[in-house]
């Protein structure tokens, strides 16, 4: 039990399969499952409205998990799934599942530090109810009201799903990789960014 007044637990597992495939060409298959909560009482502070106190939660705000951006669902933007306040902030989430299947083939024949690749990700966060659900200002939403009411949006916890295509280089000065990501069920909330990069391990 950490100490304090902060009583919580938290477990994740990832896992990660390559297989040759044919020749130079190896599957990769990655899958991520995490979850978290609190226990104990969670105290609320007073200026917390009575109709939200059931949002108190003492699971720690920096150990709830994130999704989104390389090393997850590529395409969109890192630590932009799932839930949000009325303000459009990312909340993090109390469960995380996160699958990647991606085939790499070496660029330059005889040379495999340069790799091209073809991938489809899928995954989300959620908020396992003692979290506010996803409400945003309908505002977001092209022919949404121009006012900030708030709603919550059906779909919004949906998988989200993108496909692309990567390169992966072991540099001299250590592993880089990029990719290029077009999320297929994509919300008119959602974060996009399609061309991402990442400095360090490649997955």
């Amino acid at each position: 039990m950490p100490p304090a007044d902060l009583q919580y637990y938290r477990a994740s597992y990832v896992h990660q399969w390559f297989y040759p495939v044919w020749g130079d060409l190896v599957m990769m298959l990655r899958g991520e499952f995490g979850y978290a909560d609190g226990y104990g009482s969670a105290s609320c502070p007073d200026s917390i409205p009575e109709d939200l106190r059931q949002y108190c939660q003492s699971l720690p705000f920096f150990k709830v998990f994130y999704g989104g951006g390389v090393g997850s669902v590529r395409g969109y933007e890192s630590n932009s799934l799932g839930p949000r306040d009325i303000y459009g902030n990312v909340l993090g989430g109390k469960r995380k599942i996160v699958g990647n299947a991606e085939f790499f083939y070496p660029l330059f024949k005889g040379d495999k530090s340069v790799r091209g690749s073809v991938f489809v990700d899928v995954g989300q966060i959620w908020a396992e109810g003692s979290l506010p659900p996803f409400i945003i200002p309908t505002s977001s939403c092209a022919g949404g009201p121009s006012t900030d009411a708030a709603v919550v949006y059906p779909g919004s916890q949906n998988f989200r799903y993108s496909a692309g295509v990567g390169l992966a280089w072991n540099s001299p000065i250590g592993p880089l990789k990029f990719s290029y990501a077009f999320p297929i069920n994509d919300q008119c909330y959602d974060r996009i960014q399609q061309f991402q990069f990442q400095v360090g391990n490649v997955f």
